[in-house]
């Protein structure tokens, strides 16, 4: 089954940067370090699925999209719930209430931090909000860090945010340095 999942995630992310099989892959990894008890079939598909459509509001259209996938691979209908939910409440502002759907939750926002983060934000900074310049991606990723660490739900997942998040801010800082030049005439 997870064969079946692994595939039709690299099927759906293939060709993307900030979102792609490279993310979710990352994510699953992440999530596995934020908890010791949890049901890893639903963590696999969650975070496997989480990003397979793009549509906004993508975690409402890749919740459906998975749940669809999970009944056609005979996953049991409430564990398909479960992962349905942690999709569903995956986004920052997301409110999840199974372990997995937490590790989901801070998973992704890490993999939003650091360097990575700054990689895919500054990616996502075009393609999703249409930035213009180097400038309008600087506050992007400014305003997502600000909004994802104060999101974080495990203390695990505050503890491996601190070290990207410091990294983060002397990167931006740097950043804001670089593009503030100004030429003298």
């Amino acid at each position: 089954m997870q064969n079946i999942i692994i595939q039709y995630a690299k099927d759906m992310c293939a060709g993307r940067l900030a979102r792609g099989f490279d993310h979710v892959n990352r994510v699953y990894h992440l999530a596995k370090q934020l908890e010791d008890a949890y049901d890893d079939e639903v963590l696999y598909a969650a975070t496997y699925l989480h990003d397979i459509i793009l549509t906004e509001p993508h975690q409402l259209q890749s919740a459906e999209k998975a749940e669809a996938v999970l009944h056609e691979v005979g996953f049991k209908p409430v564990k398909i719930a479960q992962v349905k939910e942690a999709i569903l409440n995956h986004i920052p502002e997301g409110n999840p209430k199974s372990t997995e759907g937490k590790m989901l939750h801070d998973a992704d926002i890490l993999d939003s931090l650091g360097m990575s983060g700054i990689t895919r934000l500054a990616i996502g900074a075009f393609f999703w909000k249409g930035a213009k310049s180097l400038v309008d991606v600087l506050s992007h990723i400014r305003e997502y860090k600000e909004r994802a660490e104060s999101h974080l739900i495990l203390e695990r997942s505050r503890n491996l945010a601190r070290e990207r998040i410091l990294f983060m801010e002397k990167a931006l800082e740097q950043l804001d340095r670089e593009i503030s030049i100004v030429e003298l005439t």
